[in-house]
């Protein structure tokens, strides 16, 4: 799904985030049905991120930004702890800790733009 995007260090910043999430993930996920699942919900909310985007003049500047990395990092989180059982819990949970701590530097990062087109 083709995500919008202010300019393109916001592009840079997003598309590898979700490119670490979606190769993780997929990694611990050893059902393609469930990963199939956690695709739709990303598409979920990739459009509303872009629906978001389509008003966000009138809409929060900084609330536009964090949409994708607050809706992932919650939904990554749900996710796992639902893949996780005995035999891949430290896996599980390693991949967890660590999507969590690019999530935060995904949001202090995004902190740093500013609302101008390239």
């Amino acid at each position: 799904m083709k995500i919008t995007f202010i300019n393109h260090e916001h592009e840079i910043i997003i598309k590898s985030y979700l490119e670490m999430i979606f190769t993780s993930v997929e990694e611990v996920t050893k059902d393609n049905s469930k990963f199939k699942d956690f695709l739709d919900i990303s598409n979920v909310i990739i459009d509303y991120h872009n629906q978001y985007g389509e008003i966000y003049e009138n809409a929060n500047f900084n609330d536009f930004l964090m949409i994708i990395p607050v809706n992932f990092s919650t939904m990554v989180s749900g996710f796992l702890c639902g893949l996780e059982n005995e035999t891949n819990a430290s896996t599980v949970r390693i991949t967890r800790h660590v999507l969590s701590e690019y999530g935060l530097k995904v949001m202090s990062d995004l902190k740093k733009l500013n609302p101008v087109h390239d």
